[in-house]
Order: structure tokens, then C-alpha cells, then sequence
């Protein structure tokens, strides 16, 4: 039978133009250096009782960025590098509003914090330490769906069951018959099919029925509600208002999720109206903050996730991670296909700078969705994929444990299992959390069985890799947005590309470099320059770790060592 809504007071509630793509500019400005996503319970254990905490993250903000300590300041003015950070520009928090879940992906209260992991002072007081440091917060916000305990969705229930749907009702997808409407119908080349996956349907009174994508206790919002926009405007006021630098959406491809069709039976585009929404979502962000960073999950394919950075947003590309389908631009490039990687970076940022002339690319190896990337990679090649990630135009992101090569079981598993305990030390120490509740493998620590303690005393660590290839990109941080061009090579194992600083309002302004990676684990490979171009040079190697120039310089041709990373800086014109 035909989905239809009852009462005319839904259509007051739900009236809303039809949706436009009025370009608008990246919200956040320039987004600089790499980004470190944390899932709170997992990470720092602050009060002994196994659950990570705010108060946890903010004791471990100088392992972050340590721009305050005296360490730092010390090494730094003496033109060194400081060793014993990661030097992040932001840190992305997974949900920490309260929830019934572990995950806490099901909001129950979109203006406060879960208990078991602090209070809303703890938050506040995080986000003034992280920006003492230099270091921008954004947190995971969940629109698509909230909790089935949220008071809206507990209102709206008493409202249907009353047979009196009004404000909160509007506020979710409610339909009403004798059984639940159909699943949304997929199109293929050869046939018509039925999905019972991707919508699930739960019963609110008799012949009334509410909608949950995700599953019942996840009940979906209903955008086209004027009134629900209002409570969001509220909301994002309040976070924006308590100094958060912006947020992560959740599922951006969800609200309006005709997924698999390019248009419904009504003949509405789903991505359109998901485009509307997020370009709504980014111009109310920015009436509270102008420079506000939002970074939304559009886990699709690469077409549709560039079209959505017509909203304004930046967007993560999934393409770039160990777990897309073939293994990822950053994989196979650190297979030694460094010529195709550069391919890679340079369409994609083509690509959605069509849809967005400010657009910034947000490349990533893992999150806690995925398989993590020490899985699918060998332990040199963790070290040139970290090149290969942070020295990308754009912001790229870092699952937490990635930079010590924390593990996950690649087969079919729990979520909890790619979001286990931080490894701070091995054996154990005082504040590594318990496993999430669903965890159920047994291997909880690096691959090398080092944590972050020992890997700080070890040079050749992944997580001296890491701190160093930071170090050097934020010598540059007009890496981040600046113009990328494909520069000439001669061997399919050299990665080269210039980029140059493209803000009329940056102290560097016109300088560019040329970054150049040899994937090659066996054979140093060249590339020609005009020694005249070229200023000076960085650079650090896999294999040859305390080599403190991984290039010699023969003819015009610099050849670089086996799995090397080199930056030249080019003589400002």
C-alpha cells in the first residue's frame, strides 16, 4: 500500500523547499598538519575504573603536540626537532554525548557528555589544553539517527500512540498500514530486487510504523522537519559556543538515503537533498563560527563522494584507505606503484576541485570501521605508507595506534575489535583501558609487541617514523591546500610531485617544493633537477633510518635510497 502521513500537522512540521546546490566555500580555512582520531573509551584511563575518559586524552595531549613543554621549546630553539610528540594539528573524538551503547553512535542528548567518560567541564577543560597546543577538536555528530531513548523519539511515540502525531513525530519517519512500508527497491543492470538490509522497520502502535536504516534502536531523523532543523541550530550554538572547532558528520549519505537508485518513485534525487542538508548544516556552522572545520563520512563511491563537497564540506577519501576495494591508493603505492600514487593524489584532488574550487582532500589508512592498516601491511611498508599519508595534500587523519602499528583480526568480527585498548606499554601499565565490551580477540598490542613508551626509545620505530615525517611537513603546512603538479619521472617506483603555496596571505607565500618518494624496497632510484632549483633538501629513509641525507647527487640527477622520502625546496621565484 501507499506510504502515506496521517495528519496534516506533520505537513506543517515538515514543509521545506525543495533542495539547491548553491556553492558556498570550505568551511575551517586551511586545515594544517595531520589530524589524530581518538575513540575515547579506548584510549587513556584517567580514573582507574577501565573506561578511557576526556580527562584521559587531556593527560595525554603533550604526547600529541608537546608545544608547550619545556622539552620542546628547548630542542626547538636550537632549530632541532622535538622526538617525543606527533605534533597533530586536531584530533577528531568519536561520540561522546550520551548513549546506551558502547559506541555511542545512538545519541540520547545531543548537548552533553556521557557520564562514563566525564562531565562537560572535563570537555571544556580539554579543548583549552588541546588549544593551548595548537591543536583544533572535533567531535562525531550523529544526524542521520538518534537513540530510540531520546526524549524527542519517546515524546513522538507517546504522540503516535495517542493517535496525535505532532511536533516530535515530525521529527522521525513515522508511516502508517496494516504492514510496514516496502524496502526502497534497487536497480541493476538485469533485474529489480528488494534490500532488507538497509531499512528496518519497528512498530510504534498498531498500523503505525517507524523507520531505522541502521537497525530499530537507531530511529532515522526526518530532515524535511523545519522544527528539527531549529533544535539543531541549537545544538551546534551550544558546542560551537563552548569552543569546539567543529565536527565529523556521521553518515552523510544516510538522511535522505534512496541508495543504490538515482531517484525514488516521487522523483526526488536523494544526493541532492543530501547535498541541501549539509550545505544547510555548513552555513548555520558558520553563523557561530566562521572558521568552523566539518568533515563529513560519505562511504561511497569516488564520484559521489566529490559531488558532495558541493555543500561546503570536506570529505574523507575512502579510496586512500588499506580497506577500499584493491587496497587503497596509499597501499599500493607502498607496494612500489609510487608513479601511479601521484596519479592517484592528482586526479582526486582534480576531481573534487571541479565540484569545489577550495576543496581539501582528507586521505586516511584506517578508522574504526575498518580493519586496521598493520594488518594489510608489512612492517617497512608501514613506514612508506606513513610517508606516502602525511606528506598527501590535505588533511590527512590517523587512526589512534596506527603510528605504532596496532593490530585488528581481519576476518569478520565485532566493530570492538578495531577499536581496541591503546598500547602504551607492553606489558601493561596503569591507564590502558579495558577492551570494549563486545571484544572477543586475543591479540591487543603491536605487531612488534612495542607500546608507545618503548617505541619513544627506539629510533627505528614506526613511531619515530611518524614523529619525524611530521616534523618535516610542518616545515611546509601550505602542503595542506596548496597546488599539486605531477612532476616527470623516469622509473613507475618513484612518487614526485610540486606543491606550491597558493595564499596571497601566507608568510611563505609562492614557495613551492618538490616531494619525491622512492616505494622501491630493494633499489635506489633518480630524478633530474636543476641543482640551480633547488635551495635545500630533507629527507629520511626506511632502511637506512640514521642516514641523515638519503640522496646522492650525480649529473643533475638526485638518486634516492631505497624506500626514501625527500623534500627539495625550491628557490622561491
Amino acid at each position: 500500500m501507499k506510504i502515506c502521513l496521517a495528519l496534516c500537522v506533520i505537513l506543517l512540521f515538515s514543509c521545506i523547499e525543495d533542495p539547491k546546490s548553491t556553492y558556498i566555500p570550505p568551511l575551517g580555512g586551511h586545515s594544517e598538519g595531520t589530524w589524530y582520531q581518538i575513540f575515547p573509551v579506548s584510549f587513556y584511563d584517567s580514573n582507574g575504573d577501565g573506561i578511557g575518559d576526556i580527562n584521559g586524552i587531556t593527560q595525554k595531549l603533550d604526547y600529541l603536540n608537546d608545544t608547550v613543554t619545556a622539552a620542546h621549546k628547548s630542542r626547538t630553539a636550537t632549530g632541532g626537532d622535538c622526538d617525543e610528540s606527533l605534533h597533530v594539528a586536531g584530533i577528531w573524538l568519536t561520540p561522546v554525548m550520551p548513549s546506551p551503547s558502547y559506541h555511542k553512535y545512538d545519541t540520547k542528548d545531543y548537548m552533553d557528555i556521557d557520564p562514563t567518560l566525564g562531565t562537560l567541564d572535563d570537555f571544556r577543560h580539554l579543548i583549552s589544553e588541546a588549544h593551548k597546543r595548537g591543536i583544533k577538536v572535533i567531535i562525531d555528530f550523529v544526524m542521520n539517527h538518534s537513540s530510540e531513548q531520546h526524549p524527542w523519539f519517546q515524546k513522538a511515540l507517546e504522540e503516535v500512540r495517542a493517535g496525535k502525531p505532532g511536533r516530535y513525530a515530525s521529527y522521525y519517519h513515522f508511516y502508517y498500514g496494516a504492514t510496514p512500508p516496502e524496502n526502497y527497491k534497487f536497480k541493476t543492470a538485469d533485474s529489480n530486487y528488494q534490500s532488507s538490509y538497509y531499512k528496518w522497520w519497528g512498530k510504534a502502535a498498531e498500523n503505525a510504523w517507524f523507520e531505522g536504516s541502521f537497525w530499530t534502536g537507531m530511529p532515522d531523523l526526518n530532515w524535511d522537519s523545519v522544527a528539527l532543523r531549529k533544535e539543531f541550530e541549537r545544538i551546534v550554538e551550544f558546542w560551537l559556543s563552548a569552543g569546539l572547532d567543529g565536527f565529523r558528520l556521521d553518515a552523510t549519505s544516510w538522511p535522505y538515503n534512496y541508495r543504490g537508485m538515482e531517484r525514488d518513485s516521487d522523483g526526488i534525487n536523494g544526493e541532492e537533498k543530501n547535498i541541501e542538508l549539509w550545505t544547510w548544516f555548513n552555513k548555520t556552522c558558520q553563523r557561530y563560527n566562521p572558521n568552523v572545520y566539518l568533515i563529513g563520512e560519505c562511504w561511497e563511491g569516488e564520484d559521489t563522494i566529490a559531488n558532495y563537497y558541493r555543500s561546503g564540506m570536506n570529505y574523507f577519501a575512502f579510496q586512500f584507505s588499506t580497506q577500499n576495494g584493491g587496497g587503497g591508493t596509499i597501499k599500493w603505492g607502498a607496494e612500489e606503484h609510487g608513479e601511479d600514487f601521484v596519479k592517484g593524489l592528482y586526479y582526486w584532488d582534480q576531481k573534487i576541485k571541479i565540484r569545489n574550487p577550495n576543496a581539501i582532500s582528507a586521505p586516511f589508512l584506517s578508522n574504526h570501521d575498518q580493519t586496521r592498516s598493520a594488518m594489510y601491511l608489512g612492517e617497512n611498508q608501514r613506514k612508506m605508507a606513513a610517508s606516502l599519508l602525511v606528506f598527501s595534500p590535505g588533511t590527512p587523519f590517523l587512526y589512534y595506534g596506527e603510528e605504532i602499528g596496532l593490530t585488528s583480526p581481519t576476518y569478520e568480527s565485532p566493530d570492538a575489535n578495531r577499536r581496541g585498548t591503546m598500547c602504551w606499554s607492553w606489558p601493561k601499565v596503569a591507564g590502558m583501558p579495558d577492551p570494549p565490551p563486545e571484544w572477543n580477540w586475543w591479540q591487543a598490542t603491536p605487531e612488534s609487541g612495542q607500546g608507545v613508551m618503548q617505541q619513544l626509545k627506539d629510533p627505528g620505530s614506526l613511531l619515530r617514523y611518524y614523529i619525524r615525517a611530521n616534523n618535516l611537513k610542518n616545515k611546509y603546512p601550505w602542503i595542506a591546500y596548496g597546488s599539486i603538479e605531477m612532476f616527470p619521472v623516469t622509473d613507475f617506483h618513484v612518487a614526485a610531485y610540486r606543491m606550491t603555496d597558493t595564499d596571497p596571505e601566507s608568510d611563505t607565500y609562492r614557495k613551492s617544493v618538490v616531494i619525491v618518494h622512492n616505494t622501491d624496497p630493494g633499489a635506489g632510484h633518480g630524478i633530474a633537477f636543476d641543482p640551480g632549483t633547488i635551495s635545500r633538501h630533507f629527507g629520511f629513509s626506511v632502511s637506512g633510518w640514521g642516514v641523515p641525507d638519503p640522496t646522492s647527487f650525480t649529473g643533475g640527477t638526485f638518486t634516492l635510497d631505497p624506500y626514501s622520502t625527500v623534500v627539495f625546496e625550491e628557490v622561491t621565484p
